[in-house]
């Protein structure tokens, strides 16, 4: 079991911070907060499983490399068929934001977000040998304040980017809704069969049950399928006051229903 505790919102930093605490020296993290301060860095680039930046102090610039282990595949799939199966989790990812809760998604595949001991290593080309200089702990800093901007940089440096892992998650999505093969999949009858009865409520009203409480996040049928490749136009933003109406009035029918049964 992690040791890192779960970020609630705002505070990734605090938890990336505490990670890095458990095998870095707190003298030279202070060190480097304090000179985070000073606005001395001059490049800073995320990459999947590495940070490169430049530091500058007094008339010379140093190199900071900072590496992260990548997951695997196979990891990263355990990973988001898990997000997935949670309705909430996969709702919160799909409209941008991050869910505290995937850090123990992370740790249930064995795969814990923030970095131990033996996944990190970092190097600069100060004259400081030890690790981290004071150089290393500004950039520890600066990434923390990044986490805190935008968490989906936590998948980035461990080998996905936001974008990746979205583009996984809905395709996952699709198929858990679509039926295994096509003699589970409901067939309406032709319109012309069913032109006396189409708008009658049959028997069949019984069994259905009502759960009228909003959806995790707004709108989440169209932020599932994502940006519309076939048009720049912002089609949520423009569909959105239709799903509203829609949803407005079919909470009215079903509160209508539940009055009328006995």
């Amino acid at each position: 079991m992690s040791t890192t505790p779960a970020p609630t919102d705002n505070t990734w930093s605090r938890a990336w911070l505490d990670a890095l605490m458990q095998f870095s020296q707190p003298g030279r993290m202070r060190r480097g907060q304090r000179f985070a301060r000073r606005g001395k860095v001059k490049r800073f680039e995320i990459r999947p499983g590495e940070i490169l930046a430049e530091v500058r102090e007094g008339d010379q610039s140093y190199d900071v490399r900072i590496q992260l282990q990548v997951l695997p595949d196979e990891t990263w799939e355990q990973i988001v068929e898990r997000l997935s199966s949670q309705a909430l989790y996969s709702a919160r990812l799909l409209e941008g934001e991050m869910p505290p809760e995937v850090v123990q998604v992370f740790e249930d595949v064995g795969a814990p977000l923030f970095p131990r001991a033996d996944e990190l290593q970092a190097s600069c080309t100060c004259p400081d040998w030890e690790v981290p200089c004071k150089h290393i702990a500004a950039i520890y800093y600066l990434l923390a304040e990044r986490f805190d901007q935008d968490p989906f940089l936590l998948f980035q440096v461990r080998g996905r980017s936001k974008a990746q892992i979205l583009a996984m998650l809905r395709a996952l999505r699709q198929t858990q809704v679509e039926p295994e093969n096509e003699e589970e999949a409901f067939v309406a009858p032709p319109l012309e069969a069913v032109l006396d009865t189409f708008w009658d409520i049959g028997p069949e009203i019984k069994s259905i049950v009502f759960d009228i409480s909003p959806p995790a996040a707004t709108l989440p049928q169209l932020r599932r399928l994502g940006p519309f490749p076939s048009t720049s136009l912002d089609l949520i933003t423009l569909l959105a006051p239709i799903y509203e109406t829609v949803s407005h009035r079919a909470q009215e029918w079903a509160l209508q229903q539940i009055e009328l049964q006995p």
